[in-house]
């Protein structure tokens, strides 16, 4: 799964992970039931703050979009 982030966008960098991430399932990029990178993998390749990708993910589990599974990662 590719994530681009653009800091000069004006949409906060969460929003921008929330929409990409929406966009990928909707489009079938990401199957149901596929794992999401772990936060802090996500962080470090989108050179972002760890807390940033689990807001995202926060944002995109009360969405319904994706399920935390405890310590086995995010679906």
């Amino acid at each position: 799964m590719q994530i681009h982030i653009s800091s000069s966008d004006g949409v906060p960098i969460y929003l921008q992970i929330v929409n990409q991430v929406k966009y990928h399932v909707a489009s079938g990029r990401l199957a149901a039931g596929a794992e999401l990178p772990p936060i802090r993998v996500l962080a470090e390749r989108l050179l972002v703050n760890p807390s940033t990708v689990a807001r995202a993910y926060r944002e995109l589990e009360t969405a319904g979009i994706v399920e935390k599974r405890r310590t086995a990662g995010t679906y």
